[in-house]
């Protein structure tokens, strides 16, 4: 493992909170209610499909009554999110901020809701080559087809190299924060022989848009 290998790696404080945009939200399987929690307003959220508009329904003995279901985030609104580890085990907590309040929406395990996300989505790559899942997230690739001394990386074809600049630019735009390394054996028939491990940062996984092109990336060698 200690030779040849080639690392992209951004430094710092790992992120663990981040602000969400409403399509964030329903990709997660969540659809955002208006309506009443015990008599008091509130904003709250059910899983996709489960309840509609008028209904009322008792669960973790608080009573919950559905006057609205969101097409958007309210007015003037911010849909927050972060990692915590409690006891070794993650959780994603996320809420809402309006000019009326903070309003708590759920805390749930993020390896499920992420499996539910990448599922919906089909984002395949991350959704297999996943690992593990803290406030970091990390993911292995391997496609060794020729178990070779890997090469410097003065060696590495265009398609290669332009893979490590998508990492590069991704880290750079997206996330600020990761380490991406990489061995590179050459190509066996015309197929790229190869292994990578990638970590980065768990709260911004959960954006669409990042989770599109990490995905990506990781589909590029094959």
């Amino acid at each position: 493992m200690l030779e040849g290998y080639y690392i992209v790696e951004n430094t710092g404080v790992v992120p663990a909170e981040r602000r969400f945009k409403f399509k964030d939200l329903k990709a997660w399987g969540y659809d955002l209610h208006l309506g009443t929690i015990d008599g008091k307003e509130a904003y709250f959220v059910s899983e996709t499909g489960t309840r509609e508009e008028g209904e009322t329904y008792t669960e973790g003995g608080k009573e919950y009554h559905i006057t609205e279901t969101q097409k958007a985030l309210p007015k003037n609104s911010k849909l927050l999110a972060r990692i915590i580890i409690e006891r070794g085990q993650p959780y994603l907590e996320f809420w809402l901020e309006t000019e009326e309040g903070t309003y708590p929406l759920a805390k749930e395990d993020p390896r499920l809701v992420l499996h539910r996300f990448w599922t919906e989505k089909k984002f395949k790559q991350l959704d297999k080559y996943v690992v593990s899942v803290g406030l970091t997230t990390d993911f292995y690739k391997s496609k060794i087809l020729d178990a070779s001394v890997p090469l410097p990386y003065e060696e590495y074809p265009p398609k290669v190299r332009r893979v490590l600049r998508e990492v590069r630019d991704f880290h750079r735009d997206l996330t600020d924060f990761g380490r991406f390394i990489f061995q590179y054996f050459g190509e066996v028939k015309k197929e790229s022989s190869y292994r990578l491990w990638w970590l980065l940062p768990t709260i911004h996984l959960f954006d669409v848009e990042v989770s599109n092109e990490a995905d990506k990336i990781l589909a590029m060698l094959d």
